[in-house]
C-alpha cells in the first residue's frame, strides 16, 4: 500500500516552519542537473511562446490550456443523479440494515478462507492439471475453495457474465457492453494476502481467519488488503444484476490476480490474455488498490489518487574468495570485504531529484496554490520550482526529511545477507540482497550502474575481479571476485496524464462522493490531486492496456495494520466503496 501524502506543516508562532521541518542537503546529481535544465529551458520557452510549447507539458501538467496562469484547476463537481437509474440505490448501500448484513457475510467469508502467498510459493504453471499442482503445492487448495465461495456467493454473476480462469486460480469477470466503440473500463484487485506468522497469532484479538466483526470493524488477514476491494466490486456488479436496470454500453472488466503480495505473476497471466483481446491502450482506464481517503493539509481537504509508481529493483552482489583455515585468515575475510562494501553503499545513498515528471511536484502545486496558510517562501519555492533550480532545491531540502525523501529519491535498504558455513573454516561465499525503489526521473540502468561503481572501487581496493550481469568487467584474480545481478527490474511507471476527460470524470466523481454524499454538512472542497505510490500494485503488468491508471481506493481512511497483526476494516468504509462504484460505473458508462 502507498504511504501517506508528506504534510506541508502549519506555520508556527514565529511565522517559520514547524520545528519538524528537518532540511536534509543533498547535491544535484549530474542527470538531475540536465533534467531540471531541460525543464529550465521548456519552461522558459512557454512563458515566450505558450502555443508552441504547451503540448511539450501536456502529459504530466497539472495546469488548464484554457487558463495557463493555474497549475492546478479543480476538477468540476459532477453530480451523477441524472446519469444513474435509481439515486436511491446509494442510501440503500450506505444504510439498509439487510444489505450491510449480506454484505457482511459475504466479506467474513471470504476472509476465513486463507488464500495465502508466500515468496517461494510453487506457480501455477509449474503442474499440467490442478490435481498435480495441488500434491506440489497444497496451499493452492485454498484458492479453489475460494473460488467456489465466489460461485455461491454471487450466482448472478456467474450466471451473467463471462467468467475466465486463467493460469487456473487468476479471475476475469468481462460483462460486455452493446457499444464496442467504447473503450472497456477495468477494476482490479487480488484475491492473495500475505502469510501470518504463527509466532504471532496469539497477539490478534481475534483468530486472523475468523473474519470477526465487532459492529464497526471487521478483522482478519487481508480484510484491507484488498478482498474489501475485490468482494466490494463484486458486490457492485451482482446488485446491479439483481436490480435488472443497467445495461452497460461500455464493456467493464473485473480482474483478480493470485499473487500481488509476491511477483505479480497472476495478473501478468491476465494481461496476455488482455493485450491478446483488445490491444494496447485499449481501455478506457483501470482503478486498482492503492492510496485510500483523503488527506487534511494545510486546511484543505485533498483527494490523493496514485498517477504513478516508484520503479523497483534486487541488486544482489555475491563475492567469492579463497578458503582456508580460520587459525590463519587474512586481514579482511569476505564477509569483512562486503562490510565494507555495504558500509559504502549506505554512505552514499542516492540524490534527491524533483522535476515536473514527478506526480509530487505536481500534488505540491495544488497546495501551494489553494492553502493560504502555506507559509510565503514556501509557497513561493514550490510555484517556481519547475523552473528555477534555487526554488528547486528549496522544496528537495522540505521534502527529504523521515521517509518522505524517498517520495523523490531512490531507495537502498540492505535486506537480506548470507554467508559462512563453519566456525574454523573461512567464507567462501558470502551475498548480500539490497532492494531499490526507484525514482520517477531515474532508471534500472542509473541505479544498478551506482551500486556498480561501488563494487567497482572496493574491487579494486582488495585486487578482486567483477563480472557484471554475467559480463567480465574486470577479471577475477587469485583472491575471488564479485558477481553483481540484477533481480526483479522494473522500471518506473508511465504517469497518468491528469488534465484530460478521465481525470476530470475521476475526480469529479470523488468530489460528489466526499463533499456531497459522506460530508454534506461541512460545506468544504475536496481537491483531487495526483500522488505517486512508493509501492507496486498488480497496475505494474497492465501499462501498456490504457495510460489512464489510478490507484485508489474511495472512502473514509478506516483500514488499519495492513499485514501485521489485528488487520482490520471499518465496514461503513467497505459499504462506501460499493457505493462509489456503482454510480461510477453508470457515469462512465454515459460517456
Amino acid at each position: 500500500m502507498a504511504i501517506k501524502m508528506l504534510p506541508i506543516h502549519e506555520k508556527g508562532p514565529s511565522g517559520s516552519l514547524n520545528s519538524s521541518k528537518m532540511h536534509l542537503k543533498h547535491q544535484w546529481s549530474t542527470v538531475g542537473q540536465k533534467i531540471l535544465a531541460l525543464v529550465t529551458v521548456l519552461s522558459l520557452a512557454t512563458v515566450i511562446c505558450k502555443q508552441n510549447y504547451y503540448p511539450l507539458f501536456q502529459a504530466n501538467f497539472i495546469g488548464d490550456p484554457g487558463n495557463p496562469d493555474s497549475l492546478c484547476p479543480i476538477v468540476a463537481k459532477i453530480d451523477p443523479s441524472e446519469h444513474i437509474y435509481d439515486n436511491a440505490t446509494i442510501d440503500k448501500i450506505l444504510n439498509d440494515p439487510d444489505f450491510r448484513a449480506r454484505s457482511i457475510e459475504r466479506l467474513s467469508s471470504a476472509v476465513k478462507i486463507p488464500t495465502e502467498i508466500y515468496d517461494d510459493t510453487i506457480l501455477p504453471n509449474a503442474a499440467k492439471s490442478k490435481k498435480d499442482l495441488y500434491k506440489l503445492e497444497p496451499l493452492w487448495e485454498e484458492y479453489e475453495k475460494f473460488h467456489k465461495f465466489l460461485k455461491k456467493a454471487f450466482p448472478l454473476i456467474h450466471k451473467s457474465l463471462k467468467v475466465e480462469e486463467v493460469n487456473k486460480f487468476g479471475l476475469i469477470y468481462t460483462w460486455e457492453g452493446s457499444d464496442k466503440k467504447k473503450e472497456p473500463l477495468m477494476l482490479t484487485a487480488h484475491m492473495d494476502v500475505v502469510p501470518v506468522q504463527k509466532e504471532t497469532i496469539d497477539q490478534w484479538t481475534y483468530p486472523p481467519f475468523s473474519g470477526e466483526y465487532d459492529g464497526e470493524f471487521m478483522y482478519g488477514r487481508g480484510v484491507s488488503d484488498c478482498k474489501n476491494l475485490l468482494i466490494g466490486l463484486l458486490e457492485t456488479i451482482e446488485l446491479f444484476l439483481e436490480e435488472g436496470e443497467f445495461k452497460p454500453e461500455r464493456t467493464l472488466i473485473l480482474g483478480f490476480g493470485y499473487d500481488e503480495e509476491s511477483g505479480g505473476t497472476g495478473a501478468g497471466e491476465i494481461y496476455k490474455v488482455l493485450i491478446e483481446r483488445y490491444g494496447e491502450e485499449s481501455l478506457y482506464a483501470i482503478i486498482d488498490e492503492g492510496n485510500e481517503a483523503f488527506e487534511k493539509i494545510q486546511g484543505l481537504n485533498f483527494i490523493l489518487p496514485a498517477t504513478g509508481e516508484k520503479g523497483h529493483l534486487n541488486s544482489i552482489i555475491e563475492l567469492y574468495t579463497p578458503g582456508g583455515h580460520s587459525s590463519v585468515p587474512p586481514n579482511h575475510t569476505s564477509i569483512g570485504i562486503l562490510s565494507k562494501l555495504i558500509d559504502l553503499i549506505e554512505e552514499n545513498p542516492y540524490d534527491s531529484i524533483l522535476t515536473n515528471a514527478n506526480p509530487v511536484l505536481n500534488q505540491l502545486q495544488c497546495v501551494a496554490e489553494h492553502s493560504k496558510t502555506v507559509e510565503k517562501t514556501l509557497k513561493r519555492d514550490i510555484l517556481q520550482a519547475q523552473f528555477n533550480p534555487s526554488a528547486n532545491q528549496a522544496v528537495i531540502d522540505f521534502i527529504s526529511k523521515d521517509s518522505t525523501r524517498y517520495l523523490v529519491a531512490t531507495s537502498q535498504a540492505v535486506d537480506i545477507i548470507q554467508g559462512g558455513a563453519k566456525s574454523n573454516a573461512l567464507p567462501e561465499h558470502v551475498s548480500v540482497l539490497i532492494n531499490h525503489r526507484i525514482a520517477i526521473e531515474e532508471s534500472v540502468s542509473s541505479t544498478a550502474g551506482k551500486i556498480l561503481e561501488h563494487v567497482k572501487d572496493i574491487a579494486q581496493k582488495f585486487d578482486l575481479g567483477v563480472v557484471y550481469e554475467g559480463d567480465e568487467l574486470v577479471k577475477p584474480t587469485a583472491r575471488g571476485y564479485f558477481n553483481y545481478t540484477l533481480n526483479e527490474p522494473l522500471e518506473p511507471s508511465p504517469i497518468t496524464p491528469i488534465n484530460d476527460k478521465v481525470w476530470e470524470t475521476f475526480g469529479g466523481s470523488l468530489r460528489y462522493f466526499y463533499e456531497d454524499l459522506l460530508f454534506p454538512e461541512k460545506d468544504e472542497i475536496f481537491i483531487p490531486a495526483p500522488y505517486i505510490s512508493i509501492g507496486n500494485t498488480d497496475t505494474k503488468n497492465y501499462w501498456p492496456l490504457t495510460k489512464h491508471i489510478f490507484r485508489y481506493s474511495p472512502g473514509i481512511e478506516g483500514g488499519s495494520n495492513i499485514h501485521s497483526v489485528d488487520e482490520k476494516v471499518k465496514f461503513d468504509v467497505h459499504l462506501q466503496a460499493i457505493a462509489f462504484f456503482y454510480y461510477y460505473i453508470q457515469l462512465v458508462d454515459s460517456e
